[in-house]
């Protein structure tokens, strides 16, 4: 199953900041946009739906609402800091920030370098802020994260237009219960069912929501999920195959193909002795 992050709001604050030392993050997801900024470290690997990233210290990485991500690295020193802006707050504050669709994995990623160093000089002074007590700082802070969501939107965020806003609250609902039940032998006609809505309608939805259709979608995380069993397990592939959903191996060796140009077998003696 893969986690969904229920975020908690720093006491006062309007998004939850971290700051941590551990490389190895499980695939998990969450309603509100995350920034993450690599104080130290080298080579972090960032899944972001089923792609891998390779991040070094002074990388900025964002991911956008419902996105499913995780990190792994090799032992070593680690330090990065982040937050995950509290969606309620950003809509009310940004409304047009309902049709974001952020882009930016790392400073190679980007050609707006003037634009990305005042990133960093905001999340620096951010965080620098929230590791201490609050006290009369909370303004403070409060104009940081405004200039830090401006940056985004002006910067780094790919303006698409889009007809019609979505149902967030349902959008959630479906993300879970996909989420919740990907290896079960669901089809898309079920979920349809079971949230009383069309094929249309439940296509359009997701579409919305998280830039994929429901058929894309579920296969997504049952390839994602058989992805995670390959490389943190020695569990055999028809096992593998059988956990995420799949309904033999022939089509899971087919889809992860399509996927990564190689066999799950050649994917897992490849890329496993970087998550043992």
């Amino acid at each position: 199953m893969i986690g969904h992050e229920e975020v908690q709001n720093n006491q006062r604050l309007p998004f939850y900041f971290y700051y941590d030392n551990q490389a190895m993050q499980p695939e998990h997801w969450h309603q509100g946009i995350e920034l993450n900024y690599l104080i130290k470290g080298k080579d972090l690997r960032f899944a972001l739906e089923g792609q891998t990233y390779h991040l070094n210290s002074g990388d900025i990485w964002l991911v956008n609402r419902r996105q499913i991500h995780s990190a792994s690295g090799e032992a070593g020193e680690w330090k990065y800091e982040g937050l995950i802006i509290d969606d309620d707050f950003l809509l009310s504050q940004y409304p047009s920030s309902i049709n974001w669709n952020l882009n930016l994995l790392g400073q190679k990623s980007t050609k707006k370098q003037r634009a990305y160093n005042e990133l960093v000089k905001e999340i620096v002074a951010l965080g620098r802020l929230c590791r201490k007590p609050l006290t009369d700082a909370r303004f403070i802070v409060l104009s940081h994260l405004m200039k830090i969501i401006v940056l985004l939107d002006q910067n780094f965020n790919n303006k698409e237009q889009i007809v019609q806003s979505p149902n967030l609250a349902l959008g959630d609902e479906i993300i879970k219960y996909i989420n919740e039940h990907f290896q079960e032998d669901i089809q898309v006609g079920d979920i349809a069912q079971k949230f009383n809505i069309s094929h249309v309608t439940l296509n359009r939805q997701l579409k919305q929501t998280n830039n994929l259709s429901m058929g894309k979608y579920l296969k997504l995380v049952r390839l994602m999920h058989a992805r995670e069993l390959l490389l943190n397990t020695n569990k055999s592939i028809e096992l593998v195959a059988y956990e995420s959903g799949f309904s033999n191996t022939r089509v899971l060796n087919r889809n992860f193909k399509s996927w990564k140009y190689k066999t799950p077998t050649e994917y897992r003696n490849e890329f496993s002795k970087y998550f043992s």
